[in-house]
């Protein structure tokens, strides 16, 4: 046996995770998903001129509560016939500028990258949907219309519903067809709870705060050098600035696998995920000094974090940080309080690895 369904189930009877009713549910739309894509009449489409489109899931609640797990259990479940393509948010975005700029002198070029699209890929899953600048969104609002055109199903996993999608955002009205696209081609699944996954053992809770050295003194100073030199022993080391997408990129320290920078470095520079996404193909550990308390006086640099942190936990990169205080209270603002709650739960898994 095989699907969303059995291998959840199978996770319950091995003590991996405990059976949760509101994922529970979540499930159960996946496992709709699966068969629809996998069953005997999901091969029709292979001979129509137009396929049809699986009816995707949108999933939104708080952080911790398993909205990642479950769609890689899903996705994990698909078989390899089943074209299928998983991304992070920030790297979908990435991909489909890149795309369009290859098609300068195309009509519709949208429509042409998700006909292209559509032939490798039936069902296409992104992690942390966050729609946050008027480009993307813009983007967006074409292209969801595009993929029901061509049977492309959209399995989405995000902290805000749908109808709050680029709230207060410029030009918001002209993404609003677009949030109706999700409602009516999506089923809309609200996994919430006060449980975060994440922080279930009350032991680690304790030791959360391990590789986050605060405040910033000599003494932070001196832990996250010691655990630069752990990490890096006899390595080769350099100082030298990186070049990352043509900007240079100043550097504290720098080992094969190992990099550590200032926050300013990576967040009071004009960076953007881009940049981050080149910086975590090359490490396995990333060190952070003299991160300030965040607050509406430095929105720009607390937004930067909140991509950073998205990113290097997607690619499961080790985060050591040296801040002005612990890290549940690094944002004192209140226009991204939600977005830092996210990042809170992420960082205190990249603390502990």
């Amino acid at each position: 046996m095989s699907g969303p369904k059995y291998n959840y189930l199978s996770e319950i009877e091995a003590g991996v995770i405990w059976r949760d009713e509101l994922q529970a549910h979540v499930v159960a739309e996946f496992e709709r998903l699966y068969q629809g894509l996998t069953g005997p009449r999901s091969n029709r489409w292979l001979f129509a001129k137009t396929p049809p489109t699986q009816q995707g899931i949108y999933i939104y609640g708080s952080v911790g509560r398993g909205k990642t797990h479950l769609m890689d259990l899903f996705y994990d479940s698909l078989p390899d016939q089943v074209g299928k393509q998983r991304q992070h948010y920030h790297e979908f975005m990435l991909w489909l500028h890149e795309q369009l700029r290859s098609q300068t002198d195309t009509k519709d070029p949208l429509k042409q990258i998700c006909k292209k699209l559509a032939k490798d890929v039936q069902v296409l899953c992104l992690d942390e949907f966050l729609v946050n600048d008027i480009a993307n969104a813009m983007l967006l609002a074409v292209m969801l219309e595009a993929f029901s055109q061509y049977g492309i199903a959209l399995v989405t996993t995000s902290n805000v519903k749908p109808d709050n999608l680029y709230k207060g955002g410029l030009q918001r009205a002209k993404f609003l067809p677009a949030i109706e696209w999700i409602k009516q081609n999506m089923k809309v699944m609200h996994l919430d709870g006060s449980h975060d996954y994440r922080q279930q053992d009350s032991e680690l809770a304790d030791q959360q705060h391990e590789n986050w050295y605060y405040p910033i003194n000599e003494s932070s100073l001196f832990h996250i050098n010691d655990c630069f030199k752990l990490l890096t022993k006899a390595d080769n080391q350099s100082t030298a600035d990186w070049q990352i997408n043509d900007r240079s990129l100043s550097v504290v320290k720098y080992s094969p696998k190992t990099l550590w920078c200032q926050f300013d470095a990576l967040c009071k520079q004009a960076r953007n995920a881009a940049d981050y996404i080149e910086i975590a193909k090359k490490i396995d550990t990333l060190i952070i000094s003299d991160i300030p308390q965040m607050s509406a006086d430095n929105d720009n640099e607390a937004r930067r974090f909140i991509t950073l942190i998205d990113v290097m936990y997607e690619n499961d990169v080790k985060i050591i940080a040296q801040a002005a205080c612990h890290y549940k209270i690094i944002y004192h603002g209140t226009k991204m309080a939600f977005e830092f709650e996210r990042s809170s739960s992420r960082l205190a898994e990249l603390l502990l690895q």
